[in-house]
């Protein structure tokens, strides 16, 4: 992911850099490090960094994904910040972003830049911010906000999804024997994307999963 960033920043391309929240903060850390390093001069200027999804409140509130990314020290100098959270109502937070996002995307398309995403997925088989049978997931708009769990979420959907380049999903099973079986019906089976959302991987241009799950596949 970070190579496949660097290069494209090194050949002059824009890239917009969506993120995600959870255990994968501190690979998008890591990412970030590398990414300079390998990054030319002033060509990290042509980077934006994004969310694929976030839990709505607050701007820096404890549970935010985007405040979590940045306490995690990412050297964010002379990157473009595209965060979800404006001090704006739910409303007024998912169209601007929609807005956002659907312009950069636009901006990207027409100077021949690309957009990059990084994905956690869950038990359920989540991605990004959009569950199993919830408004996310049956949405018809670039962005989606919703109650679903502790957390009011702000998420990219289907729509927005298509959009990206090449993805990168990161899956680590922690002993759960939950995401065994998750990951081996999203390899093996062509579920409807309401029932497991991560089937959306099978939908993009280029997709990489990265797992440590390997009896069952």
């Amino acid at each position: 992911m970070a190579t496949r960033i660097s290069d494209a920043l090194n050949a002059g391309r824009k890239v917009l850099w969506l993120v995600c929240g959870g255990s994968n903060i501190s690979v998008a850390a890591k990412a970030m490090e590398r990414i300079r390093i390998r990054t030319a001069g002033e060509s990290i200027s042509l980077l934006t960094v994004g969310l694929t999804d976030e839990r709505y409140g607050p701007v820096g509130h404890k549970d935010s994904n985007w405040q979590q990314f940045v306490d995690a020290n990412v050297n964010l100098s002379k990157v473009s910040l595209m965060p979800v959270l404006i001090g704006k109502s739910l409303e007024a937070t998912v169209e601007e972003y929609s807005r956002s996002f659907e312009m950069k995307v636009k901006n990207l398309r027409t100077s021949g830049g690309i957009v990059v995403a990084m994905f956690g997925i869950g038990a359920d088989g989540h991605i990004a911010g959009i569950l199993p049978h919830t408004e996310a997931a049956e949405s018809t708009h670039l962005v989606a906000g919703y109650t679903a769990g502790p957390y009011i979420r702000v998420t990219l959907t289907f729509k927005a999804l298509e959009l990206v380049d090449t993805a990168y999903a990161f899956v680590f099973s922690g002993g759960s024997t939950t995401k065994e079986s998750m990951m081996k019906q999203l390899v093996d089976e062509e579920l409807d994307l309401e029932d497991q959302p991560a089937q959306i991987l099978k939908k993009l241009a280029e997709a990489t999963l990265y797992t440590d799950i390997v009896s069952s596949l």
